[in-house]
């Protein structure tokens, strides 16, 4: 990219999100770009490690675990000044429910109902996950997002849920 695409984009190469899916695999890389959103509301890098798998879980885990797992909100940026010489190809595997899965908590869960459930949306208004799945991907870079109620958040809503990108 060019100097003015990274002052324009404040390095930013892939605004803050969340994985469209249950599970997202990678290899750890020794060139820095990932971060991810700590409790504390900031951006930390993820460590390289070698010979090591980056897990990150997405909104499925969030859908069906009643939010008691939460998905792993992550971004992309540019390198480090010492590292944007280097190389970097990611290998990535996503993994997903099938496509007639309900994304309903299990409220089965004697963890669930110890500790309470947090609904994305009514029950019966649940998305299949093909439905979740194509509303997430064919809208992503092309929704007009608007101003969410926290800061440097903007949020669409899809099938009815509100789906936040950070900045």
């Amino acid at each position: 990219r060019s100097k003015e695409e990274e002052e324009k984009s404040k390095n930013v190469w892939l605004k803050g999100h969340t994985d469209v899916g249950s599970i997202t695999i990678l290899w750890s890389q020794p060139v820095g770009g990932l971060q991810i959103l700590a409790p504390d509301s900031r951006w930390k890098w993820v460590r390289h490690i070698d010979n090591a798998l980056v897990i990150n879980t997405g909104d499925v885990i969030n859908f069906i675990s009643g939010g008691y797992y939460k998905p792993t909100i992550h971004r992309v940026v540019q390198p480090p000044e010492d590292q944007r010489d280097y190389n970097r190809l990611g290998v990535f595997y996503f993994t997903m429910p099938d496509d007639d899965v309900r994304l309903l908590p299990f409220v089965e869960s004697p963890v669930l109902q110890r500790v309470g459930i947090e609904r994305q949306c009514p029950d019966e208004d649940a998305p299949l996950f093909e439905v979740w799945r194509k509303g997430r991907t064919t809208s992503y870079g092309r929704a007009n997002l608007q101003k969410g109620k926290e800061y440097n958040v903007e949020e669409q809503v899809v099938e009815g849920i509100v789906v936040k990108h950070y900045n």
